[in-house]
């Protein structure tokens, strides 16, 4: 059986994901900054990739890998196993750190805006992640 959208949805998560796309382009910086700090310079340059589709008005879906990756660093799911560099990393981060409060926000942004995303790309919304706006 397959599930109808409702328009509502449809148009929240529309919203998220333009949301989303403008943050990326704003505060991407932060983004890479954050990958770089709790991942190292190769989620720095995976974060960079996607800052850079965003900012290029690119297609966000042709890195919807990437950003399920980045939410899982963001929100610190490669830190249980010690052996992991990421661990390293992350325990090496004083709480204070006020980088470690912009990863927060970053965890935050990736983890609704892949989400909205996911959502127009499961509902077809062709496209969506271009840049265009919804009115």
């Amino acid at each position: 059986m397959k599930h109808e959208p409702n328009i509502n949805s449809l148009l929240r998560n529309t919203k998220i994901a333009d949301a989303f796309r403008r943050w990326l382009c704003e505060d991407g910086d932060t983004l890479v900054a954050a990958a770089d700090l709790l991942g190292g310079p190769n989620w720095a340059r995976r974060a960079s990739t996607v800052v850079t589709c965003a900012r290029n008005g690119g297609d966000l879906h042709t890195h919807r890998q990437t950003l399920a990756r980045l939410a899982k660093l963001l929100r610190l799911e490669f830190v249980d196993d010690l052996s992991r560099p990421e661990a390293a990393r992350f325990v090496a981060l004083h709480p204070d750190d006020p980088r470690a409060t912009d990863a927060m926000v970053c965890a935050d942004a990736v983890l609704k805006g892949r989400r909205a995303l996911e959502a127009l790309w499961l509902a077809g919304i062709p496209g969506h992640g271009h840049g265009e706006e919804v009115q």
